[in-house]
Formats: structure tokens, C-alpha cells, sequence
């Protein structure tokens, strides 16, 4: 089967991984996308993904070739051609450990752990909400408009497939799946990843600079470790970058449904 990224041509550049977190999103992940910005790195984030539809696409077909049986899994030559204008990672690897630390050995990886418990109601909380908004009526007649919200949309509900193991809101059994899973993925980092190469922090401890900082040999900023309130912010750069495919498609779709489209979206973006 034809995949999209054998379609992409060999970069003339690849840069190393220099670090890679493969904590799992809603374990602090965007403020370190953040601070590693501030200290000079190119960081690979959720927000990198959502700027362009070949990034979305690459996404979508490199889970669907791992978690469905879709086509052959990425591994070092794929990433190489999706990765190569970053020298970080974070968030993505988180859905494909085991390859991603097979490709990049030498790279610095950090994970941060959260309380598992709290973590699953962060979780919880947007998804109830996202998943009936993704799959609704409204915003599928949207995607109909632009091919840009076809692919976000595309792209979220084959996200949540992979981490719900298509299991619905109700079911009793998400809870212990979603928490096995988490847990399991500290498991394999800390089996895979060579101690020396692995720095382990924890959400709760409010781990910053001083933690990090001398892991990857840099001086700390004289600016203040990045925490502030994370789902706004990443609202706002998703608003920024999104706002104008859904004013378009809005603006074809009748009064009587852009209204509560428009407000619903506004909500799930905030939730982020």
C-alpha cells in the first residue's frame, strides 16, 4: 500500500535529535515546548503538526500504519524525512516509543511523569467533550468547506482511536485502559532508554529550570520557567493559526448552523 510520506522527497538536511520527551500530552508537555524554545532548541510539538495539512496527513498515516495495520510502520528513514527541520520532539514520540528511541539512541530523553489519577480526570475532561463536538453533524458539514478543518478533524479522531483503543465515553473499562497505558509507557521508556541518556522529573514537584538545565548543559534564562495557564495559551496559537480555515468555512455555512459551530469550537479550543 502507497503511503504519502514515500511520496516526500529526501530532505538534503536532516538535523540530529538532540532532545526527545516522550511524556504523553497533559503532563506539562506544552510548557516544555515552551522552555525549550527559550533555550535555542526547535521543538516538534502538537502545534508544529497542526500548521500545515502534510503534517496532519504524515500524523494520521504514521498511526494508522502502526495502530491499524495501515502500511508498513515509520521508522528511522520516515522520520527522518517528517522530523528533519527539528532537533526536538515532544508529545509525538509518546505514540511511538519504541520506534523513536530504536531510531534516535543518542538523543537526550526526557519524561515527566504526572499523578496518574489526576492526569486520567485532565484527560476525561476534554474529551467528553471533544469527541461528541468531533463528530458532529455541524462540524462535518464544515469539513465539507475546507480541506484543512477535514484533516484536523480526521487527524483528532484517529487520536483518540489510538489512545481509547475505540472504546466510548461510557464505557467503565476506559479508565483502566487509559491509566494501563499511561503507566506503561513510563515502564517501557525507563526499559529502553539507557540511564544515562533518560531525565526523569514529575509534574507535581514542579520541576524548571533548575532540573533541566543541567541535563542538557545549558545556562539557566534569566526569564522564569514557563507555567502559565497552558490550555489558554495553546487556545490562542491554535485560534491564531486555525481561525481564518474556520471563518471561511463559516461563512459558507448558513446563519442558523455557524453560530453554534463557531461557539462550540471556541469551547473545545479553549479546552486544549
Amino acid at each position: 500500500m502507497s503511503r504519502l510520506i514515500d511520496s516526500l522527497p529526501t530532505p538534503a538536511h536532516v538535523r540530529e535529535k538532540l532532545v526527545i520527551v516522550t511524556s504523553r500530552s497533559r503532563s506539562g508537555t506544552f510548557s516544555l515546548y515552551q522552555a525549550l524554545q527559550i533555550l535555542g532548541y526547535k521543538p516538534y510539538h502538537m502545534y508544529e503538526v497542526v500548521q500545515t495539512n502534510t503534517h496532519m496527513a504524515i500524523f494520521e498515516e504514521a498511526l494508522r500504519c502502526k495502530y491499524f495495520g495501515a502500511g508498513k510502520p515509520y521508522g528511522r528513514a520516515e522520520f527522518d524525512k517528517w522530523f528533519a527541520d527539528y532537533d526536538t520532539l515532544i508529545e509525538i514520540p509518546a505514540f511511538f516509543a519504541e520506534d523513536i528511541i530504536a531510531a534516535y539512541p543518542d538523543a537526550k530523553y526526557i519524561h515527566v511523569d504526572r499523578d496518574v489519577d489526576k492526569w486520567l480526570v485532565s484527560v476525561l475532561n476534554i474529551w467528553h467533550t471533544v469527541r461528541p463536538l468531533l463528530n458532529s453533524t455541524a462540524m462535518k458539514f464544515m469539513a465539507l468547506y475546507d480541506p484543512f478543518i477535514k484533516l484536523f478533524i480526521s487527524l483528532h479522531v484517529t487520536i483518540l482511536r489510538c489512545l481509547d483503543h475505540g472504546m466510548h465515553n461510557e464505557d467503565p473499562n476506559m479508565a483502566i485502559v487509559l491509566k494501563e497505558d499511561y503507566l506503561q509507557l513510563t515502564d517501557q521508556v525507563k526499559k529502553l532508554v539507557p540511564r544515562e541518556n533518560l531525565a526523569c522529573f514529575s509534574l507535581e514537584d514542579e520541576f524548571g529550570w533548575e532540573q533541566i538545565c543541567p541535563w542538557l548543559g545549558k545556562p539557566i534564562p534569566a526569564t522564569k520557567y514557563p507555567r502559565g495557564n497552558a490550555p489558554k495559551e495553546f487556545q490562542q496559537l491554535t485560534m491564531r493559526l486555525l481561525g481564518p480555515s474556520f471563518a471561511k468555512a463559516a461563512g459558507l455555512v448558513i446563519g442558523a448552523v455557524s453560530i453554534p459551530v463557531g461557539a462550540g469550537l471556541w469551547y473545545w479550543l479553549r479546552l486544549k
